[in-house]
């Protein structure tokens, strides 16, 4: 009985743990489809390199700028694209975690945890590849007045430590 309940909890936390990154990827990308020109604004300054820091003089750098909207608007189409597929994966897989916690249901955590670590990997290549990798270093974010390199930092390690913890096998008591 303590073995099962304990069972039932790991399960319970993980798939509210990745139902909660699933909820932030719908939340993310929502919101950039419902308050497009804000976030537009951050995608387009960092492509176009158009507003860096007067310390900045890195013409070299610079060459690599995409000034062409219709790039400007795929690449943000892209972005919300993967935000979006983040939270539906990241969200399916929490619900076939919890579905998981009733006995004689085992195969939904397999199912579970294949579709949060699908999500969660998508979300590393969102925001550490897109944002800190591409932006950050080919963009030269880093050097931008719209820095959002930490913040993906932020959010790609909380996503990679999750995954390392979701994708560890239960333990018994």
């Amino acid at each position: 009985m303590a073995s099962s309940l304990y069972l039932a909890s790991q399960r319970l936390c993980k798939g509210t743990l990745a139902l909660s990154i699933g909820l932030f990827g719908l939340l993310v990308a929502s919101g950039n489809l419902i308050d497009y020109s804000s976030n537009w604004q951050f995608v387009q300054h960092v492509l176009s390199m158009d507003s860096m820091q007067p310390w900045f003089h890195g013409e070299a750098l610079r060459g690599r700028a995409i000034h062409s909207l219709p790039l400007q608007k795929l690449a943000y189409a892209a972005i919300i694209c993967g935000e979006m597929a983040v939270g539906a994966l990241c969200s399916l897989g929490g619900v076939f975690i919890l579905l998981a916690i009733r006995p004689g249901c085992g195969r939904w955590l397999v199912r579970g945890k294949c579709c949060f670590t699908l999500g969660a990997t998508l979300a590393i290549l969102v925001w550490y590849t897109g944002f800190a990798v591409i932006g950050g270093e080919y963009f030269a974010m880093w050097a931008n007045q719209w820095n959002g390199q930490h913040t993906a930092y932020a959010f790609a390690g909380f996503i990679l430590l999750s995954l390392l913890y979701i994708g560890q096998p239960e333990r018994e008591a």
